[in-house]
């Protein structure tokens, strides 16, 4: 080339064929004029991200938002050519083709199953279904639903059974245009099923799970040698009693009582390494003893990536019920305070993301409102390491976006969402009903973040949780900040979210 010339490449990728490539070029890039071509794409952005709409004096707060909305669009990620040609799961066959829809892989589950997912479930349906439908593909041609599908293989990577948590949440929202049954059947095979010693080597179904199911939960005889993540035993009891409530509520909603009670019990795994003497999870043996000495402060080896007190906080699906464990409410309160105290709340690990939000089933919701708007503040900047860590595939950004619209799926499959305050003076949602959600605050002054009042609609809201159900129906939020808490506001039980016995009574 000449000083002065510019060159121009037009690129195709396919995972399938050279010919699949060409033909997605064809399709995606027909000529050569790449100002047409940038302003398609930038007009296809401006549509993507237009979807919410915050309103806001702080420019540094709305650039913050886009960018975090950007960063939750970029996977899974799609692999299916323009004719529908996807790359079979796990190698088991060259090439596959849909009749309709999209193959989409590189899901990490661990991660994106608590925030990233649940936000397209409410944003964009019809994508959600499409990966519900290939994680249903990889397991039929797998043979077992995958626990964390990357390069589109199995992997051991991390702990849980979280494909199933985000299918089940996708089925209670009523996204269900997929083989309900097929999808009944790879989840409640990894439950309730142990493969052969050849599948387990390569990453299918549940570690540990004939010690979970012998004695309700992984005690740490157990070592878990063949996986990525060895031992974490207590994590891994966590995690699947969370996966078995998930599971519970398909099963109940398929009419398949018996595996209802089961899975419904199994769901109180956390009871049993949950120690009274010390109000905290803890390691366990199989004859029931504890694991000595105890540090509650330091990493142990049987929880993943964290410290005992971090991790005894994720029971998602019955926060009465770890209350109940610690002496109630009260006492709950309190051992979230002395987290945050110790500055042992780590935003950077997934694991903790519900814990801000836990004081809404407490008598100071108050304190939710506080520490998210602190986490927003001091996590999250527009400028270089403006994160805490790395985005693990878009759940570190879809965290901001919920919080910063005030509200987060602490507990994905019940549909509730609890309430914090706002960032925006005003966001508007466009549903994929055709209607709008409308969020809006009356503030006391610019920094005003306790919420004092809510209406939905023109009526008073006394909840300190929303229900997606009422937010499809589209309507106008409005919360009244003030500056100091208000500490009556969402704090009686009956304001409050339930464990899964109260969800099921509403």
């Amino acid at each position: 080339m000449r000083k002065g010339e510019t060159l121009r490449i037009r690129v195709g990728t396919s995972f399938s064929s050279l010919e699949g490539a060409r033909r997605n070029l064809a399709a995606e890039i027909s000529g050569w004029d790449f100002a047409a071509l940038k302003a398609q794409n930038v007009a296809i952005w401006q549509q993507a991200l237009g979807q919410v709409r915050v309103e806001t004096a702080k420019e540094q707060d709305k650039r913050i938002f886009y960018t975090a909305l950007y960063h939750t669009m970029q996977q899974p990620r799609l692999y299916t050519d323009v004719d529908g040609a996807y790359p079979a799961f796990a190698g088991n066959k060259p090439v596959q083709k849909l009749a309709k829809g999209n193959y989409y892989d590189d899901f990490s589950m661990w991660d994106i199953y608590r925030a990233e997912l649940p936000l397209y479930e409410l944003l964009r349906p019809k994508l959600v279904n499409d990966w519900v439908q290939s994680l249903i593909l990889k397991g039929q041609q797998g043979g077992w639903l995958p626990i964390f599908p990357c390069w589109n293989s199995f992997t051991s990577a991390m702990i849980g059974d979280h494909g199933t948590a985000f299918i089940a949440s996708a089925y209670t929202k009523g996204i269900r245009d997929y083989d309900v049954a097929a999808a009944y059947r790879l989840m409640r095979q990894n439950a309730f099923e142990e493969p052969n010693r050849t599948d387990y080597l390569n990453g299918k179904g549940r570690r540990a799970l004939p010690s979970y199911l012998r004695y309700g939960f992984v005690p740490l005889d157990d070592s878990v040698s063949e996986a990525f993540h060895k031992k974490e035993q207590v994590s891994r009891t966590l995690e699947y009693g969370f996966d078995d409530y998930a599971l519970a509520q398909v099963a109940k909603g398929l009419g398949k009582q018996a595996d209802y009670g089961i899975l419904t019990k199994r769901a109180q795994a956390y009871r049993h390494v949950f120690d009274p003497q010390v109000g905290l999870v803890r390691g366990r043996y199989a004859d029931g003893r504890w694991a000595a000495p105890y540090h509650p402060d330091t990493r142990e080896s049987y929880i993943t990536e964290g410290t005992p007190r971090q991790y005894t906080f994720y029971v998602p699906h019955d926060v009465p019920g770890l209350a109940q464990l610690m002496g109630g409410p009260a006492r709950l309160e309190a051992a979230l305070d002395s987290l945050f105290v110790r500055g042992e709340y780590w935003h950077g690990n997934e694991p903790g993301h519900q814990i801000p939000f836990m004081y809404n089933y407490t008598a100071a919701p108050w304190k939710t409102q506080q520490q998210v708007r602190c986490i927003l503040a001091e996590e999250y900047s527009d400028g270089p390491g403006g994160l805490s860590g790395n985005d693990d595939a878009g759940q570190m950004s879809a965290w901001y976006v919920f919080a910063a619209l005030g509200f987060y799926p602490l507990n994905p499959v019940s549909n509730e969402y609890q309430l914090c305050a706002p960032l925006f003076e005003r966001a508007i949602i466009q549903l994929p009903t055709g209607k709008q959600l409308e969020i809006s605050c009356r503030k006391a002054s610019a920094t005003a973040a306790y919420i004092s009042a809510v209406t939905w609609n023109g009526q008073p809201y006394p909840r300190n949780y929303l229900r997606h159900v009422d937010l499809l129906q589209g309507g106008k939020l409005v919360l009244t900040l003030q500056n100091e808490p208000a500490k009556q506001w969402g704090s009686t039980p009956k304001n409050q979210a339930g464990g899964p016995y109260k969800q099921e009574s509403q």
